[in-house]
């Protein structure tokens, strides 16, 4: 993921992490970047060709973006790499 990726979240929840490790693409990747967080934010989000996208990253970040009401601009939110390094294309779910 490039740093400062702009995307459109449509869809998002905050799971715990050990539900995470069920998605079977990348999990090494997960474990590894996301480190020991209790609880991972996944967001089903769209960028700017349209290109449908799942960033996994921060619980308390996410949370952060929706407090603000930033998460809702529909001109999309910025998603750091330090606080979302896992992005995948496609929406995946969490078992």
């Amino acid at each position: 993921m490039r740093p400062g990726l702009n995307v459109r979240a449509i869809e998002y929840e905050i799971v715990p992490a050990s539900r995470v490790g069920r998605v079977k693409v990348a999990d090494d990747a997960m474990k590894e970047l996301l480190g020991g967080a209790a609880q991972v934010a996944m967001v089903r989000c769209v960028d700017s060709r349209g290109t449908k996208l799942t960033a996994f990253g921060d619980g308390d970040q996410m949370r952060r973006l929706l407090d603000s009401g930033e998460a809702s601009d529909p001109a999309g939110i910025t998603l750091s790499e330090q606080s979302f390094p896992v992005v995948l294309p496609g929406w995946l779910r969490a078992p």
